[in-house]
């Protein structure tokens, strides 16, 4: 686990006239988190398009994966081989993960609470969705949270039920690095972002590493993008063939 610290804001002891009490830390804080809300990434669809490299329990394969997302609704994954053949099909909403995979010709339909084998129960589908466009998750940035600030990068650290969560920003309050360790539940989660690049105004990763360990299962997922588009109207396509076996 990559554990990312940083000094505290001191803050500056100024004599205060009487009856009245200044508090310079509070209001710096608040004013970072706005600025951080401000910063995230928008949009109603996002498309992505990423040359992957994936390992899963030390098996590794190179692929091209495609990601679609309607925001809040729905998030379409297909998973293409370097021969153009795709292996795999995925679609996760809020309450339900659907796989079809090809190689085996096998439909899988699981409740959300499937993706916690890989994950702690804490992750939602907002934060999923969070991952893969770049942005913190919305749970963390409150004023129970504790700041760091310095000229170059912030964090952001605290816990969310049993999940403790460490955050990177850069110094335009982008975020380079998501940290998240159970330490109960084995668990932990790494993602970090590079390569920022520019779409209609906003800025997105070009780069994104994620590390995900939970119990014995272990994923790693380095994904490049080639492509993001931004609001286009997208298609999901997701139909099951007669001839596939249907595990529930």
């Amino acid at each position: 686990m990559v554990a990312i610290t940083g000094c505290k804001v001191r803050k500056n002891t100024v004599p205060a006239e009487s009856g009245a009490t200044t508090e310079a830390a509070p209001v710096n804080k608040l004013k970072k988190l706005e600025e951080i809300k401000s910063s995230m990434a928008t949009y109603s669809t996002l498309s992505l398009r990423a040359k992957a490299d994936l390992v899963i329990d030390n098996s590794s394969n190179d692929a091209t994966m495609s990601i679609r997302i309607s925001h809040s609704k729905a998030i379409w994954i297909s998973v293409t081989a370097i021969a153009g053949l795709e292996v795999a099909r995925v679609l996760i909403t809020p309450d339900s993960v659907k796989i079809l995979n090809r190689l085996e010709s096998t439909y899988t339909q699981k409740p959300f609470k499937f993706l916690y084998e890989y994950a702690n129960k804490e992750i939602n589908f907002n934060m999923i969705e969070n991952i893969l466009a770049g942005n913190p998750f919305q749970e963390t940035l409150t004023e129970n949270s504790e700041i760091n600030m310095d000229v170059k990068q912030s964090t952001i650290t605290g816990m969310l039920g049993s999940l403790a969560y460490n955050m990177v920003f850069n110094e335009k309050n982008k975020l380079t690095q998501t940290s998240l360790k159970d330490n109960k539940a084995s668990q932990s989660l790494i993602v970090g972002y590079g390569n920022f690049i520019e779409v209609q105004n906003q800025i997105f990763p070009h780069t994104v590493n994620l590390k995900s360990q939970a119990d014995r299962k272990n994923v790693v997922i380095d994904l490049k993008y080639s492509r993001v588009g931004i609001n286009e109207t997208l298609e999901m396509p997701f139909n099951v063939p007669k001839r596939f076996t249907v595990n529930n």
